[in-house]
C-alpha cells in the first residue's frame, strides 16, 4: 500500500501543478473566452456608446477651445486697457507739468506786477512826502522870515530909533533875510 499511496500522491501532485496539461488547457479556454468577451464589449461599445462618448469629448474640446479663446481675448483687452491707462497717466502727467509751469509763470508775472506796483506806489509816496517836506520847509522859512523881519525891525527900531522909517527897515530886513534863507535852503537840499 505504500506503493499505491505514493502513486496516488504523485498523481494528485501532477494534477494540481500549474503547468499541467489540464491546467494549461483551462488557461487557454479562459484566454479565448476573455478575448471573445473583450471583442464583444468593444463591438457593443462601438455600436451603442462610441458616438455619444465622442460627441461628449468633442463638445468638451470645443468648450475648452472657446474658453481659451475667451481668455486670450480677455488678456488682449486687459493689455489694451493697461496700455490705454499708461497713455492716460502719461498724458495726465504731461498736462500736470504744463499746468505747473503755467501756474509758476503766472505767479512770477503776478509777483513781478505786485512788486512793480508796490515800487510805483512807494515812489509816489516818497515823491509826495518830499513835496510835503519841501512845502512845509518853505512854509516854515516863510514864517521864520516874517518873524525874523519883524524881530529885526523891532531891534533896529530900538537901536536906531526913528531915524529910519519902519518901512525902510522892513524892506531891508526882508531882503537880507531872504538872501540868508535862500542860501540855507540851497545848502539843505
Amino acid at each position: 500500500m505504500s506503493h499505491v499511496a505514493t502513486l496516488l500522491l504523485l498523481e494528485a501532485e501532477a494534477e494540481t501543478s500549474l503547468f499541467s496539461p489540464d491546467q494549461f488547457a483551462g488557461y487557454a479556454v479562459t484566454a479565448v473566452i476573455t478575448i471573445f468577451n473583450i471583442l464583444l464589449v468593444f463591438i457593443i461599445f462601438r455600436l451603442f456608446f462610441y458616438k455619444k462618448v465622442m460627441k461628449i469629448i468633442n463638445g468638451r474640446q470645443e468648450a475648452l477651445d472657446a474658453e481659451l479663446e475667451a481668455a486670450k481675448k480677455s488678456k488682449e483687452e486687459a493689455q489694451a486697457i493697461v496700455d490705454s491707462s499708461k497713455e492716460t497717466i502719461d498724458e495726465a502727467k504731461r498736462k500736470a507739468s504744463e499746468i505747473m509751469e503755467d501756474a509758476k509763470a503766472s505767479a512770477e508775472k503776478q509777483s513781478q506786477a505786485v512788486i512793480n506796483q508796490a515800487n510805483e506806489e512807494a515812489q509816489h509816496i516818497i515823491e509826495r512826502a518830499e513835496d510835503d517836506a519841501a512845502r512845509m520847509k518853505r512854509n516854515a522859512f516863510e514864517t521864520m522870515k516874517d518873524d525874523i523881519a519883524d524881530l529885526s525891525v523891532q531891534i533896529a527900531g530900538h537901536i536906531i530909533g526913528d531915524a529910519v522909517s519902519k518901512e525902510e527897515l522892513k524892506k531891508s530886513a526882508a531882503k537880507h533875510t531872504e538872501e540868508i534863507l535862500d542860501k540855507e535852503v540851497e545848502k539843505s537840499e
